[in-house]
């Protein structure tokens, strides 16, 4: 049964007149400015789809006709699939799904030394496992990268680890071309084919382009999943007053010009294909160079891509959970929780980089499982409040009467049972004598034990062994082809 996440897009800062001027910059932006592509394949694409081309600069140049036609052609819902119907997901409607992880970080948290060190292939299976057993978690991406292989193939064994460790969708990114086929030809050994991977695709392409207005060759993994009809995430990431406007409305003019381009692209190669919609709104803190994640305006962005999103139809992918604390402390709990809370509020459909800190370098696995109760949090606080003779009581109150006990009322006990009042899973309510008998925990070290059990306890059921023999095949071709001989 398909997966039906917490209902957002409540918060809405812009008007429509704003989010049309907006899109009507982007589109002017397009048209006039264009886009420097670094792909000949890429560019044939757009040609032949009618855009005006100037080979000396490699300039593409996209009319607003024809981003509106492919905008139509794009899918309002899709559904990604996991290796059991029980966790696909419909993206639709402002719904709301968190990830574990992001791309991959060069160093991991470690849970014993709690300290940094470089991130190696166990991280991307510990992330894959505990994203798998986290209830709230409803995809899987990375909280480290295998840098225990070779660089240049790396990402496809990330990639292989997580769809042997968790039943839940990922989404990853491919090296130009040549990766993405490899790719799709992993995630269809895990799902029995290419038809099946097209009807639940368990892989999602993450994408983006080189803000400013620079589509790299890297992009032509589009190419390969627009062919096969499996879903693509296309998310610049922007650095406002260094590559777009300082400003909130122009950072977005620019970074929507540049989602608009990766819709086309992918409409004009396949139409129908399923594309998701995304600008990371990365603020850089001119005072030391660093990209901030916990920045409110960060957040405020998300609300921002919300109503763009919104206004196109297209389905979105976002960020939240993440921090720029280097441990899970006080501020990493703030940010996150902002972060996260904002994005359902945008209505962003794909969440993801809980459980990264340090403004995007490290991963954490005890930031994630903290993640996964502060969403237990804003599902609450999304929940509808029902207001109905039922709620109201009064024929209780009647009953009971002034100085009245509701306790062991079977309407306390009903509603208790309903979730009228949520109970915290890691978080602790406790009185302090309880406390200090249970050893004084802080809240970072009960994430750190329950990460600990549930790594030790937690049974991703394996693929078949035929499966693995596949994508073994797989990964030493790729070796052979990409990997230049003498490399370690």
């Amino acid at each position: 049964m398909v997966q039906r996440g917490i209902r957002g897009g409540n918060i809405r800062p812009l008007s429509l007149s704003e989010i049309q001027m907006i899109d009507g910059a982007s589109l002017e932006i397009l048209q006039q400015v264009g886009l420097r592509v670094k792909s000949e394949r890429m560019i044939q694409v757009f040609e032949a789809g009618g855009a005006e081309v100037d080979r000396a600069q490699n300039i593409v140049r996209i009319p607003e006709h024809i981003v509106k036609d492919c905008l139509s052609k794009a899918p309002r819902k899709i559904v990604l699939g996991g290796r059991t119907d029980a966790n696909d997901l419909a993206l639709e409607d402002g719904r709301a799904y968190f990830g574990l992880g992001g791309t991959p970080t060069p160093y991991t948290l470690d849970i014993d030394s709690e300290d940094f060190r470089p991130s190696t292939s166990d991280d991307v299976v510990n992330t894959a496992i505990l994203g798998d057993a986290l209830p709230n978690m409803s995809f899987v991406m990375s909280l480290g990268g295998a840098s225990d292989m070779p660089h240049e193939t790396a990402w496809l064994h990330e990639a292989a680890l997580m769809l042997r460790n968790t039943e839940k969708p990922i989404i990853y990114a491919a090296a130009g071309s040549e990766g993405a086929k490899h790719l799709l030809d992993i995630a269809a050994a895990v799902t029995g084919g290419f038809d099946t991977l097209r009807r639940r695709p368990i892989v999602t392409l993450f994408s983006e382009p080189l803000t400013p207005l620079v589509m790299p060759s890297i992009n032509e993994a589009m190419i390969e999943f627009a062919k096969a009809r499996v879903p693509i995430a296309y998310a610049p990431g922007a650095m406002p007053g260094a590559s777009t406007p300082i400003t909130l409305a122009g950072e977005h003019a620019v970074c929507n010009a540049e989602c608009l381009a990766g819709i086309v692209l992918a409409q004009l190669l396949s139409p129908g294909t399923p594309v998701l919609y995304g600008i990371h709104t990365s603020v850089m803190d001119m005072r030391t160079g660093s990209i901030c994640y916990g920045a409110p305006e960060w957040s405020l962005g998300w609300l921002m891509v919300g109503q763009l999103a919104d206004y196109y139809g297209i389905p979105t992918f976002g960020s939240g959970g993440v921090t720029d604390s280097k441990v899970p402390d006080a501020q990493a709990g703030a940010e996150a929780f902002m972060n996260a809370y904002l994005n359902v509020a945008a209505g962003i459909n794909l969440i993801h980089n809980c459980g990264t800190i340090a403004h995007g370098s490290s991963g954490s696995l005890e930031m994630g499982v903290i993640c996964d109760e502060i969403i237990n949090y804003i599902r609450r606080l999304f929940d509808q409040i029902e207001v109905n003779d039922e709620t109201l009581a009064v024929d209780l109150v009647r009953r009971l009467g002034p100085g009245g006990h509701f306790m062991a009322e079977k309407h306390t006990r009903t509603h208790l049972g309903r979730g009228e009042i949520l109970h915290p899973k890691l978080f602790n309510r406790q009185a302090i004598a309880d406390w200090k008998a249970r050893g004084e925990l802080s809240a970072r070290e009960e994430a750190k034990s329950k990460v600990k059990a549930i790594l030790q306890e937690h049974k991703v059921p394996p693929l078949p062994r035929e499966t693995i023999e596949q994508i073994d095949e797989i990964l030493k071709k790729t070796c052979e082809t990409m990997v230049p001989k003498g490399s370690a």
